[in-house]
């Protein structure tokens, strides 16, 4: 049974699942770019029918990699009601040289057949985004997203480019979101002891947002006490990003990492050209 507290629970990212897969013995950085090529797919794709490729194809990832669909339903699920709002905002403010043929009349606004098309092609692109962005976090963990992207961009090194002090905010930001929550969750189980407001009773956006508000402060200033003392400490151990560093894993690439990144890069094509032909 859920809590109401279980912040860390309902969070994405490092929720990492190991998997025996063909899919995760792959090199990350091939994983990585499938995954940067199918978001920009989808994102880009002005089809209905491309937006159900993507659909099928982001499915075929999760029987490849044998992961669970259970993590993305939930988050489809909390994401529902702000989906369908802007669903109702695209039917109502769709402006088109060709509108289509008038359904209904509400409030004086027509809701015309390609309003509702360019809604249901919002909701199931927004659907298709949670699964997708899910796949991404449940098959590489934090240290293989950041290892891909060292080696992906250690060639910028070259025009005086500072990819390690990069690597090292992007690696600090994903180790550092777990415990922003797991102290999200402390708060408010401290506050609620206290007589704080935490009651759920029927869905109340105002009220949940009040909820919400008194834990940004301590929440700000225990991230700022975490960060001074993780710099003093990394200052006090003589760290220095701008020097050459090695690495633990030696990435290697090979024919079935390239067969991997070209069925991306194709299905990521075949989801954005119909596009431009039309």
């Amino acid at each position: 049974m859920s809590s109401r507290f279980e912040f860390l629970g309902s969070l994405s990212f490092g929720q990492y699942i190991p998997r025996p897969s063909w899919f995760h013995q792959r090199d990350p950085r091939a994983r990585l770019l499938v995954f940067i090529s199918l978001l920009l797919g989808v994102i880009f794709t002005s089809h209905l029918w491309t937006i159900g490729l993507g659909l099928g194809i982001v499915l075929g990832i999760y029987g490849l990699a044998k992961l669970p669909v259970k993590p993305a339903w939930r988050g489809i699920r909390r994401s529902i009601i702000f989906i369908l709002l802007l669903a109702l905002l695209q039917i109502f403010l769709f402006r088109a040289g060709d509108p289509g043929a008038t359904l209904w009349v509400v409030f004086g606004q027509p809701i015309t057949e390609n309003a509702l098309l360019s809604a249901a092609m919002l909701v199931t692109k927004f659907i298709v985004l949670i699964l997708l962005i899910n796949a991404l976090v449940m098959s590489l963990s934090t240290s293989q997203i950041t290892t891909a992207l060292f080696y992906m961009l250690k060639p910028f090194e070259k025009i005086g480019f500072p990819i390690n002090d990069l690597i090292l905010v992007v690696q600090v930001t994903l180790r550092y979101l777990p415990l922003i929550a797991q102290t999200a969750e402390k708060t408010a189980k401290a506050q609620a002891s206290r007589g704080g407001d935490w009651e759920q009773k029927g869905f109340n956006p105002l009220r949940q947002a009040k909820r919400v508000l008194p834990l940004i402060v301590p929440l700000i200033v225990t991230s700022l006490k975490r960060a001074e003392t993780m710099a003093l400490a990394m200052e006090s151990r003589g760290f220095n990003a701008a020097e050459e560093r090695s690495s633990y894993y030696e990435l290697n690439f090979n024919g079935e990492d390239a067969i991997l990144l070209a069925l991306g890069i194709l299905a990521s094509t075949l989801l954005i050209v119909p596009g431009w032909l039309t």
